[in-house]
């Protein structure tokens, strides 16, 4: 446990519960989210996919496999996170159809989706406590991109569920990030599982991505795609 990732944990919980008091003034809920889109992405492939690659070494020596192979573990465990939020997102079509009809959504759903979410903050959790940042600049980097993203599912869950989550999800998403923080520096955690830990985010956050900010990119959402994808991209290969 070191102090600058104590600060982005702390951080990250500040981000959730100070979500529902965020107001956009200048920019419409369209352009901000696109925005996001363009940054999430950007980190993806900028910071995530090179940094995951560097785990193949771990997966050639535990699983005796070449370059190649190992390769196909990494992303299969990327694929894997892309494949399970699929699922979700399934489930939560379902959702808004009884929100158009009027209903109220399930609680099933609801609690399914927090558990999900409680699980991928835990992760990111854990994996927050063995980072090693280079610098207070690449900790701040991770910080917005990662809290960006917390932002945004905040949004969609009190959008979907606003009373269940007010009262419960709020609470579990703060304490998934903490208690997998918590965890994460009191216990040896192998560089292979590490490895296939970030790739597993990866590819969740790259789906959220996909299903939920780049849908808005429409007009000046699109604008302010590129402005994000951009600015993030630059910031990210001048480190």
């Amino acid at each position: 446990m070191s102090v600058t990732t104590l600060a982005v944990a702390l951080g990250f919980t500040f981000i959730h519960i100070g979500s529902k008091h965020f107001k956009l003034r200048v920019f419409t809920v369209n352009q901000f989210t696109s925005f996001v889109g363009g940054i999430s992405l950007s980190y993806v492939f900028f910071h995530l996919i090179p940094t995951i690659r560097t785990y193949e070494h771990e997966v050639m020596e535990t699983f005796h496999v070449n370059a190649t192979n190992a390769s196909h573990v990494i992303f299969g465990s990327m694929l894997l996170g892309i494949i399970i939020f699929y699922f979700l997102e399934v489930a939560l079509k379902s959702t808004r159809l009884k929100i158009m009809k009027n209903t109220q959504p399930s609680t099933g759903i609801f609690w399914a989706h927090i558990g999900s979410y409680f699980l991928y903050n835990f992760i990111i959790g854990m994996l927050l406590a063995t980072q090693q940042f280079r610098s207070s600049m690449t900790a701040t980097i991770y910080l917005v991109a990662i809290g960006l993203h917390f932002l945004t599912n905040d949004w969609v869950l009190r959008h979907h569920f606003r009373a269940l989550y007010d009262s419960y999800g709020l609470k579990l998403l703060v304490l998934g990030v903490i208690a997998g923080y918590l965890l994460g520096a009191n216990i040896h955690v192998s560089h292979l599982f590490v490895g296939l830990l970030e790739a597993f985010v990866a590819g969740g956050l790259m789906l959220n991505a996909i299903k939920d900010e780049l849908p808005a990119c429409r007009g000046n959402g699109l604008t302010s795609f590129m402005v994000g994808l951009s600015l993030y991209s630059v910031l990210l290969l001048s480190i």
